[in-house]
């Protein structure tokens, strides 16, 4: 007698699964659709299964910011590696990778997650800034001049033009921000006085 080959349990997979209905829920409904219950019925398990990988909201929403934020961190840093200019290669790849958002790719979509996190939440502005205070102090000889910080404030503000809808938000308006402001010259990096060594 024929045995059935039993189904390999993928607990990262799984886990990954969870993340994105919580994500789409949350772009195509807002906030207030994330419920446990709505993960779980999206992902097709029962909610006792998602309970055994994230133990509450608050842990389901630390894992889709952590995604968010690493996926947002492999694309600066694919960015930069893809960059031969020296200075403020961290602000100018922030900016690119922000200006080039296209909510029709799913992977992209889920940073207006990571806008509407941030901008209902001082947990997560307080963890952001915090990523982003360590990635300048990894890039602190080249990302400290006064237009490295403008780049980065542009890329703010696209972001929360994306937020409210506004006309900037369009793809075409975005490219000629993206490379007026690319035309721009960084200028000398100015080291700050307690900064790490080290750096790019």
């Amino acid at each position: 007698m024929m045995t059935r080959p039993q189904r390999k349990n993928n607990p990262a997979a799984l886990r990954l699964r969870l993340l994105d209905c919580a994500a789409t829920l949350i772009v195509d409904h807002g906030l207030p659709a994330l419920t446990l219950e709505n993960v779980a019925r999206e992902a097709g398990v029962s909610k006792g299964g998602l309970l055994h990988h994230y133990s509450s909201k608050d842990a389901l929403i630390g894992g889709l910011f952590d995604m968010v934020v690493e996926w947002f961190g492999s694309q600066v840093d694919a960015a930069i590696d893809a960059d031969k200019t020296r200075l403020a290669r961290f602000s100018r790849a922030y900016l690119q990778v922000i200006a080039n958002i296209d909510m029709s790719v799913p992977a992209e979509k889920r940073l207006a997650v990571l806008i509407l996190m941030l901008s209902s939440d001082p947990h997560y502005c307080a963890r952001w800034n915090s990523w982003v205070d360590e990635r300048l102090r990894e890039h602190h000889r080249t990302d400290t001049s006064p237009m490295a910080r403008t780049l980065r404030l542009a890329a703010d503000g696209l972001w929360l033009s994306d937020l409210g809808g506004g006309p900037d938000s369009v793809a075409a308006t975005r490219q000629d921000i993206l490379q007026f402001l690319q035309t721009l010259d960084p200028g000398p990096a100015t080291a700050t006085p307690n900064a790490d060594k080290g750096g790019q």
